[in-house]
């Protein structure tokens, strides 16, 4: 049923993209509105056929994370500015697009695991979605920051846009890693197994940790390690869902 939500708030979100490139802001913002309503719609179907929130496995994730970019773009659009609102709507759409496309398996609702059944999982898993929300709006500036010259008013606003995404995403992503230690101890007996989730959750965060810790920094530095990290959060959010086995293979 979700299916059909998301298809109709994907050509809404593509009519809001149309719209911003010929900068029709107001109409676009109708559009989004819109988009994000029909959206919500598809989530609240989930919900109520895989009785739980839609945040247990891949395919929920992928269709949950949209939505809550695109609620940045409704009430924090002066903050992300004009160009970058363009991009993250093309990325809501690049999301949506591959939760539709990917395999039915993935999206059939299951009961939730016992261990999944807890309430660390409405402080440890929104948390990372918070971290990887804003992870992703800050390697849009960073893309953005490569093409500008060193010191330049736009280069250097976008530098600090940039800095407080990551302070934001590095706090939660701890924030993450720490009650999900103390759901494990919970559910498993143990703080730290060296689990593959686990072990990769604490890569993101020391690779990220490299920013805040540069000699001389550059915005080239600064944002290949942006960059970097979106690299290892994704191979954790894919790589390891499908790739390695370990306690976290939920999908």
């Amino acid at each position: 049923m979700e299916s059909t939500f998301l298809i109709f708030a994907l050509i809404a979100y593509a009519i809001c993209l149309g719209l911003f490139l010929i900068k029709n802001d107001q109409w676009a913002g109708i559009a989004l509105i819109i988009a994000v309503l029909i959206h919500l719609g598809g989530l609240i179907a989930r919900s109520i056929i895989a009785r739980h929130p839609p945040f247990t496995n891949v395919y929920e994730t992928f269709i949950l994370l949209p939505f809550l970019l695109s609620l940045r773009l409704i009430f924090w659009k002066e903050q992300i500015g004009e160009k970058p609102r363009k991009i993250l709507t093309g990325v809501v759409m690049a999301i949506i697009l591959i939760a539709l496309l990917l395999p039915q398996s993935l999206k059939i609702p299951r009961p939730l695991m016992p261990a999944l059944n807890s309430i660390w999982m409405y402080i440890h898993v929104p948390s990372y979605f918070f971290a990887y929300m804003a992870l992703l709006v800050a390697s849009i500036y960073a893309f953005m920051l490569l093409f500008r010259k060193a010191g330049s008013e736009s280069a250097t606003a976008i530098l600090h846009k940039l800095d407080n995404e990551l302070k934001i995403a590095f706090f939660f992503l701890n924030v993450g890693l720490i009650s999900g230690g103390i759901w494990a101890y919970v559910s498993w007996g143990n703080y730290w197994a060296w689990d593959p989730k686990e072990t990769w959750a604490l890569i993101n965060i020391i690779v990220l940790a490299f920013y805040f810790h540069l000699q001389a920094p550059t915005k080239q530095k600064k944002a290949v390690i942006v960059i970097i990290t979106l690299l290892t959060v994704a191979f954790t959010y894919w790589g390891v869902s499908f790739i390695l086995s370990g306690l976290h293979s939920y999908t």
